[in-house]
Protein backbone atom coordinates (compact mmCIF):
# COMPACT_ATOMS: atom_id res chain seq x y z
CA UNK A 1 0.00 0.00 0.00
CA UNK A 2 1.08 3.56 -0.56
CA UNK A 3 1.58 6.07 2.24
CA UNK A 4 -2.10 7.04 2.33
CA UNK A 5 -3.32 3.44 2.36
CA UNK A 6 -4.46 3.26 -1.26
CA UNK A 7 -3.40 0.70 -3.87
CA UNK A 8 -0.49 1.52 -6.19
CA UNK A 9 -2.29 2.43 -9.40
CA UNK A 10 0.70 2.76 -11.74
CA UNK A 11 3.15 0.17 -10.44
CA UNK A 12 3.65 -3.11 -12.25
CA UNK A 13 2.50 -6.30 -10.61
CA UNK A 14 5.38 -8.18 -9.02
CA UNK A 15 5.89 -11.91 -9.56
CA UNK A 16 4.89 -12.44 -5.91
CA UNK A 17 1.63 -10.53 -6.48
CA UNK A 18 0.93 -12.66 -9.56
CA UNK A 19 1.37 -15.85 -7.53
CA UNK A 20 -0.85 -14.51 -4.76
CA UNK A 21 -3.51 -13.35 -7.24
CA UNK A 22 -3.60 -16.76 -8.97
CA UNK A 23 -3.99 -18.50 -5.61
CA UNK A 24 -6.77 -16.14 -4.49
CA UNK A 25 -8.66 -16.59 -7.76
CA UNK A 26 -8.32 -20.34 -7.46
CA UNK A 27 -9.72 -20.16 -3.93
CA UNK A 28 -12.35 -17.37 -4.32
CA UNK A 29 -13.18 -17.59 -8.03
CA UNK A 30 -13.67 -14.80 -10.53
CA UNK A 31 -17.01 -13.46 -9.33
CA UNK A 32 -15.87 -11.63 -6.19
CA UNK A 33 -13.07 -9.27 -7.19
CA UNK A 34 -13.70 -7.05 -4.15
CA UNK A 35 -12.86 -10.01 -1.88
CA UNK A 36 -9.80 -10.85 -3.98
CA UNK A 37 -8.61 -7.23 -3.72
CA UNK A 38 -9.24 -7.22 0.02
CA UNK A 39 -6.97 -10.26 0.48
CA UNK A 40 -4.39 -8.87 -1.95
CA UNK A 41 -4.07 -5.74 0.15
CA UNK A 42 -2.01 -3.88 -2.45
CA UNK A 43 -4.46 -3.72 -5.36
CA UNK A 44 -8.05 -2.72 -5.99
CA UNK A 45 -10.74 -4.96 -7.51
CA UNK A 46 -10.36 -3.58 -11.02
CA UNK A 47 -6.57 -4.01 -11.01
CA UNK A 48 -6.92 -7.61 -9.83
CA UNK A 49 -9.60 -8.43 -12.40
CA UNK A 50 -7.72 -6.80 -15.30
CA UNK A 51 -4.41 -8.41 -14.39
CA UNK A 52 -5.98 -11.85 -14.12
CA UNK A 53 -8.21 -11.54 -17.18
CA UNK A 54 -5.54 -10.07 -19.48
CA UNK A 55 -2.33 -11.75 -18.30
CA UNK A 56 -2.79 -14.63 -15.86
CA UNK A 57 -5.91 -16.58 -16.84
CA UNK A 58 -5.05 -20.16 -17.84
CA UNK A 59 -7.15 -19.99 -21.04
CA UNK A 60 -5.07 -17.19 -22.56
CA UNK A 61 -3.17 -17.92 -25.76
CA UNK A 62 0.54 -17.44 -25.13
CA UNK A 63 1.88 -18.81 -28.41
CA UNK A 64 3.73 -16.32 -30.62
CA UNK A 65 1.83 -14.43 -33.29
CA UNK A 66 2.23 -15.82 -36.80
CA UNK A 67 2.38 -13.94 -40.08
CA UNK A 68 -1.09 -15.33 -40.83
CA UNK A 69 -2.38 -13.94 -37.50
CA UNK A 70 -0.92 -10.52 -38.34
CA UNK A 71 -2.52 -10.56 -41.80
CA UNK A 72 -5.87 -11.61 -40.31
CA UNK A 73 -5.61 -8.81 -37.74
CA UNK A 74 -4.82 -6.26 -40.45
CA UNK A 75 -7.78 -7.42 -42.56
CA UNK A 76 -10.16 -7.30 -39.58
CA UNK A 77 -9.06 -3.78 -38.66
CA UNK A 78 -9.54 -2.69 -42.27
CA UNK A 79 -13.10 -4.05 -42.27
CA UNK A 80 -14.23 -3.52 -38.65
CA UNK A 81 -12.09 -0.64 -37.50
CA UNK A 82 -10.35 -0.62 -34.13
CA UNK A 83 -13.07 -2.51 -32.28
CA UNK A 84 -10.69 -4.56 -30.16
CA UNK A 85 -13.33 -6.58 -28.27
CA UNK A 86 -15.07 -7.62 -31.48
CA UNK A 87 -11.78 -8.47 -33.17
CA UNK A 88 -10.68 -10.50 -30.12
CA UNK A 89 -13.62 -12.84 -30.73
CA UNK A 90 -11.87 -13.90 -33.95
CA UNK A 91 -8.72 -14.89 -32.00
CA UNK A 92 -9.59 -17.52 -29.37
CA UNK A 93 -7.54 -17.09 -26.22
CA UNK A 94 -6.46 -13.55 -27.05
CA UNK A 95 -7.90 -10.56 -25.20
CA UNK A 96 -8.82 -7.15 -26.53
CA UNK A 97 -5.76 -5.77 -24.74
CA UNK A 98 -3.55 -8.38 -26.40
CA UNK A 99 -5.03 -7.57 -29.82
CA UNK A 100 -4.53 -3.82 -29.39
CA UNK A 101 -0.97 -4.32 -28.10
CA UNK A 102 -0.11 -6.43 -31.13
CA UNK A 103 -1.58 -3.85 -33.50
CA UNK A 104 0.37 -1.04 -31.84
CA UNK A 105 3.59 -3.08 -32.06
CA UNK A 106 3.00 -3.68 -35.78
CA UNK A 107 2.39 0.04 -36.32
CA UNK A 108 5.65 0.94 -34.53
CA UNK A 109 7.55 -1.60 -36.65
CA UNK A 110 6.00 -0.21 -39.84
CA UNK A 111 6.91 3.36 -38.86
CA UNK A 112 10.48 2.25 -38.06
CA UNK A 113 10.78 0.50 -41.44
CA UNK A 114 9.51 3.60 -43.26
CA UNK A 115 11.99 5.78 -41.39
CA UNK A 116 14.87 3.42 -42.18
CA UNK A 117 13.81 3.27 -45.83
CA UNK A 118 13.68 7.06 -45.97
CA UNK A 119 17.18 7.29 -44.45
CA UNK A 120 18.46 4.69 -46.91
CA UNK A 121 16.93 6.53 -49.87
CA UNK A 122 18.41 9.82 -48.65
CA UNK A 123 21.83 8.17 -48.41
CA UNK A 124 21.69 6.77 -51.95
CA UNK A 125 20.30 10.03 -53.33
CA UNK A 126 23.20 11.89 -51.72
CA UNK A 127 25.70 9.51 -53.28
CA UNK A 128 24.03 9.88 -56.68
CA UNK A 129 24.11 13.68 -56.43
CA UNK A 130 27.75 13.58 -55.37
CA UNK A 131 28.68 11.31 -58.27
CA UNK A 132 26.86 13.62 -60.71
CA UNK A 133 28.75 16.62 -59.31
CA UNK A 134 32.07 14.82 -59.67
CA UNK A 135 31.31 13.62 -63.20
CA UNK A 136 30.38 17.18 -64.22
CA UNK A 137 33.60 18.59 -62.78
CA UNK A 138 35.76 15.92 -64.38
CA UNK A 139 33.86 15.68 -67.68
CA UNK A 140 33.17 12.01 -67.07
CA UNK A 141 30.34 10.24 -68.84
CA UNK A 142 27.41 9.38 -66.60
CA UNK A 143 25.80 5.96 -66.79
CA UNK A 144 22.09 5.93 -66.08
CA UNK A 145 22.34 2.27 -65.22
CA UNK A 146 25.20 0.10 -64.02
CA UNK A 147 24.75 -2.08 -67.11
CA UNK A 148 25.71 0.98 -69.22
CA UNK A 149 29.19 1.07 -67.72
CA UNK A 150 31.90 -0.52 -69.84
CA UNK A 151 35.67 -0.22 -69.87
CA UNK A 152 35.31 2.11 -72.88
CA UNK A 153 33.16 4.44 -70.81
CA UNK A 154 35.64 4.57 -67.96
CA UNK A 155 38.88 4.48 -69.98
CA UNK A 156 38.04 5.75 -73.49
CA UNK A 157 41.67 6.20 -74.62
CA UNK A 158 43.10 3.07 -73.08
CA UNK A 159 43.59 -0.11 -75.07
CA UNK A 160 43.12 -3.30 -73.11
CA UNK A 161 45.25 -6.27 -74.15
CA UNK A 162 45.23 -9.82 -72.97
Amino acid sequence: MSAVGKPHPKEKFTPAEDVKLRALVQFLGTSSWNKVAEFMGTRNARQCRDRYKNYLAPNLCTKPWTLEDDEKLNNLINTMGKKWSQIAKEFPGRTDINIKSRWMLLQRQLAREKENSKKSNNFFNSIEELSLDISDECNLPVASDLSDITTDTIYPDYEFRL
